[in-house]
């Protein structure tokens, strides 16, 4: 009997640990979506300690009321205008998205706001 309930609370748990994981990802896709971006591929997920984490700053997100971050990265269908690839990190504590970033892959200063996409465009760094 032991065995029978601890094999269904293994499993219960494996189950919630995969809708949460699920919801992260349609909340990460709906969040880079509200900005105009497409994601191909998630790509890695990491924790980070915020001190003088640049891409959020270059990006203009405050992360001083953190001592630690989740980020999830993400390669987005946008492509740049030499073909370059495009990246966005979403910030998360806890399950609350708290900013996410841009990065251009070879561009300097490589870090935008996910905001900022139409200027990209009309600078022509990206495809429209």
């Amino acid at each position: 009997m032991i065995v029978l309930f601890s094999i269904f609370c293994l499993v219960f748990l494996i189950g919630c640990g995969k809708e949460t994981t699920e919801q992260n990802n349609v909340k990460h896709m709906e969040y880079l979506k509200s900005f105009g971006w497409h994601i191909e591929e998630k790509m890695s997920e990491r924790t980070q300690d915020t001190k003088n984490y640049l891409p959020a700053t270059n990006a203009g997100i405050d992360l001083k009321p953190y001592k630690e971050i989740y980020i999830t990265t993400y390669l987005l269908k946008e492509k740049q205008k030499t073909g370059k690839k495009i990246y966005a990190d979403i910030y998360q504590m806890n399950e609350d998205i708290i900013g996410g970033s841009g990065h251009l892959e070879t561009w300097e200063p490589g870090d935008f706001s996910l905001k900022d996409k139409e200027r990209l465009i009309n600078e022509g760094t990206i495809n429209n």
